[in-house]
This record gives structure tokens, sequence and C-alpha cells, in this order.
């Protein structure tokens, strides 16, 4: 039988068995793939399995479904290819093989091991607590992502929500590149240090690392480790750093990255799983934001041409 697999939201890291036929997908209990996610309506999705092939249709959702680029329009039938990322409001699902390589390349964000987690150095609460507590990093931001504004605005509320819930931090940033070319085309930045001290607004050797392998980075002091970018890091008086990418599907958008220059562990350890999560979201935000910057140039050059 072919698997559906829950990559981010509330749900991420669930599964759910597909049967031919009708398969039913939204907040209510009633449907066969239940999604607990407040921007997920309560009927959201049918996805069909014939001949083993899928056919996905939205049923009027409230925030709509996203899938390769562009919105589903509301009672349309579409093939759903397997392995593609299908965004229900802001959770990201996949149906059958190629998920493998998405649930791998989240897994694989994170420089933090898995004999961490056993030993209790790290402590993963449940999975969707961090989206029910409403002064929690990923309940503010995904409230903000949704709320539609321009790209640029609506990160500089997300740094805002950071900063709100990471009060050890000093720096944080978005750094925006070219998909395709991994330039740097936009940074949006805050610091709460002084003018004299924020003259560089993040790390530019992390930043780059994260860019070239497309794992996350984090270091909570810096004193108890030794190598080349850690040493780099303490010539900057850098003493915690945070740095994850910001994905959807196969595509990178950019990176998210906070620091501290006056303290270590200037975020928790069950932080940095939020925030590989948020990199999650955002991604799945400025695929959202490409599609509607298409549909206007596309509605433009409609216009001129009338």
């Amino acid at each position: 039988m072919t698997t559906l697999h829950v990559l981010s939201g509330p749900e991420r890291g669930r599964s759910f068995r597909l049967r031919p036929g009708d398969n039913f997908a939204g907040r209510s209990p009633e449907n066969d793939i239940r999604i607990e996610d407040r921007t997920v309506s309560r009927n959201h999705l049918r996805i069909r399995m014939k001949n083993g092939r899928f056919f996905i249709t939205d049923l009027k959702s409230q925030n709509g479904t996203f899938y390769d680029g562009a919105y589903l329009r509301a009672g349309t039938e579409v093939e759903a290819k397997q392995g593609v990322p299908i965004a229900i409001g802001m959770s990201i699902i996949c149906i059958g093989e190629g998920c493998e390589e998405q649930i791998q390349s989240f897994q694989d964000t994170t420089e933090i091991s898995r004999r961490s987690i056993e030993q209790g150095q790290i402590h993963l609460e449940g999975k969707d607590a961090p989206y029910k507590h409403k002064k929690g990093l990923l309940y503010r931001a995904s409230t903000v992502l949704m709320e539609g504004r321009p790209i640029e605005e609506t990160l500089e509320k997300v740094l805002d929500c950071i900063f709100d819930v990471l009060k050890r931090i000093d720096r944080g940033a978005f750094v925006l590149v070219d998909s395709e070319t991994k330039e740097v085309q936009k940074t949006i930045t805050r610091s709460n240090l002084a003018p004299e001290f924020a003259s560089r607004a993040y790390s530019e050797r992390v930043v780059q690392q994260v860019l070239g392998d497309g794992k996350s980075l984090v270091i909570l002091d810096v004193q108890t480790k030794e190598d080349e970018l850690v040493d780099t890091l303490k010539l900057l008086k850098i003493e915690c750093v945070m740095c994850v990418p910001i994905v959807f599907g196969s595509r990178m958008y950019g990176v998210i990255y906070v620091d501290s220059l006056h303290r270590p562990y200037g975020f928790r350890q069950n932080d940095v799983s939020d925030f590989i999560e948020l990199g999650s979201q955002v991604g799945l935000a400025m695929e959202r934001a490409q599609f509607a910057s298409e549909i206007s140039t596309i509605a433009d050059l409609l216009s001129s041409d009338s």
C-alpha cells in the first residue's frame, strides 16, 4: 500500500496508509487522514487513488491547497505525483515514493546527533506542543505567515516573534538567496546591539556553510569546541550561533540566522527543532510569494497588451 507522510506542521512525522478510492484529509475526526492544524479546514482535501495514480481535490478549504508551485482551484481534480510536497494550510504532506528523500533531507538539517537525543542531552517535547502554545515561536510565526502580507514585511514580523521568544539572542537575520544560484538577494536583519557593535548582521562564514551543504549549524557554546570555524567565531566574539536552511521541497530560499555576542546558550536545545520546522514554514511562504509574484507579472503583461 502507498503511504502519505506529514513532513511539516503539528502532525509532522506521522504517516497514513492510502487505500484505493477516496481518502479524505482535514481537521475533523471523521477524516481518513486527520491533521490537527488550525490552518487546515475540517474537510480540506480529497485524495483519490485509482490504478496506482493519485488525484487531489481541494474541498473549498479556507486556506487553500498549494501544489507544484500553484494553488488548486477548489473542486478541480489534479493528478499528484509521488514525492512532490502538497501544502494544506501550513502543513506539508507528501505521497508515496520520493517522500523518503524529503524526510531524510529534513532529518539531516541538524548537526545534533540521534545519540544526543537518546542520552537525554536534548529533550524533545510532543510534536504538536509548539503549535498549541500561543506564546510559542511556531504558533506565533505560523499566524504571521498566514496573514498574507508582502514577504519582506512578513519576515520582519517573524523576526520580531523570534526576538520576543529568544530573549538572550543579540542578532537575527533572514538571508534570502536565488534558489538556483544561491546568490544572496536580500537580507532582513535585527539587532539588540549598540550601533558601534552592529555593523555586521551575521557571520558570512556560517551562512555560506549552511547554504553550501544544506544542513543546519548549531553551536550552543563556542568555548566547548575546537575547529577552524569555531576559531573564526571566537575572533568575531560570537558566543553561540544557530543557522538553519529555508527550504521547500528541493528548493532552498536562504537561511534563518541568530547568534549572541554576550553569552553562550542564547537559545535552548528545544529551540533547535522549532527553528528547523520554522525554516520549512518560511520556505512554504517563499514558494507562495513567488507564485503570487508570477501571477502579478502575468496580469500586468495581459493588462499592457489589452
